[in-house]
């Protein structure tokens, strides 16, 4: 009765746990791919396609970590809103060994209620992942049966899970200083990719044996310098995701081209940092999307960075979506 008066109407909406996401996205990798490079041709060709905001950052000082703040508005026949709040639990307080926390959800097109809510942990990992290879695919021309991973948590898995699956890389060679970490990573290859090869080095090896390395670390010094990438041709970066951490020192610049997903990345981590110190010009910093129709002359020696950008998680959120439902309606 009540209800009824006041005009209280429910909001109904969809709720998608971590395992669910994790299945979904591993079961239809190349579909999620070929989607994603899709889009980066939209946008390559329509520069009204997105309406990006930049994502707003919140820290206290009685607890370290952050959260932040991600909306994204995808046009045309697109028709995504979205809007990511994400924590990092650096605290681990409640919720225990998990970085990343918060949800990403869907606002429906017209009547603007949110319709879908996302947990954000396996979504974030494998969205930033995929960004990170995507920019393999576009920007390296000779792409190898083996690259580097340094940084083997959620992030490192699932870049080597679409390197394998998308690309065909084989052989990983790997490096974590978290034990952990390393065993975590063997159990979930043999689960889920069984045939390929893994070699653990140290650092200061691995440019002997390959030429790509994909960084997704949360360290707060640089990992990556000249002196260790004298042989790397592609370097990805996707772990300096705030101003407290690097994975790259600025003496490795010098011959590279820097890439990002979007110049929102370089809001923060080392991309902040050389920009604020005059070291990196913006306007010699490239976006992915303008490479989408040169991959057979893409620039040589290639440093590819992302703090994180809410399209991505607008779209994996629409096609996470998009699959799950289509699975209960069938």
């Amino acid at each position: 009765m009540v209800q009824d008066l006041l005009r209280l109407g429910d909001e109904q909406h969809l709720y998608f746990n971590e395992l669910q996401i994790h299945d979904v996205l591993v079961e239809n990798i190349l579909e999620f791919m070929e989607y994603l490079k899709i889009f980066y041709q939209d946008w390559h060709n329509s520069d009204t396609l997105v309406t990006l905001p930049k994502k707003q950052i919140f820290q206290t000082q009685d607890s370290k970590g952050d959260f932040r703040i991600m909306p994204c508005i995808i046009h045309n026949d697109y028709k995504i809103k979205a809007v990511k709040i994400i924590g990092t639990n650096e605290e681990n307080r409640v919720i225990k060994d998990k970085i990343c926390v918060g949800k990403s959800f869907l606002i429906h097109p017209y009547d603007n209620f949110i319709y879908a809510m996302f947990d954000v942990c396996a979504l974030s990992s494998f969205r930033t992942a995929a960004i990170s290879v995507l920019a393999y695919h576009l920007l390296n021309t000779i792409q190898a049966s083996g690259v580097g991973i340094i940084g083997c948590g959620r992030i490192g898995f699932y870049t080597a899970l679409i390197l394998n699956k998308w690309l065909n890389v084989n052989h990983f060679y790997c490096n974590d200083i978290n034990q952990t970490n390393q065993e975590n990573f063997l159990k979930l290859a043999e689960e889920y990719m069984a045939e390929i090869h893994i070699d653990f080095m140290p650092i200061t090896k691995m440019e002997t044996v390959c030429d790509s390395i994909f960084l997704a670390t949360d360290s707060t010094k640089a990992i990556l310098h000249a002196n260790n990438t004298t042989n790397i041709k592609f370097i990805s970066s996707v772990g300096a995701d705030a101003d407290n951490l690097s994975e790259l020192d600025a003496n490795l610049l010098e011959g590279r081209t820097v890439v990002v997903d979007s110049y929102h990345s370089m809001m923060l981590g080392d991309l902040k940092a050389w920009e604020d110190q005059n070291i990196l010009d913006r306007k010699s910093v490239l976006e992915l999307r303008t490479f989408i129709n040169n991959q057979n002359n893409p620039p040589q020696n290639i440093v590819f960075i992302s703090t994180g950008i809410a399209t991505q998680d607008a779209l994996i959120s629409q096609f996470i979506y998009d699959k799950l439902t289509k699975n209960n309606q069938n």
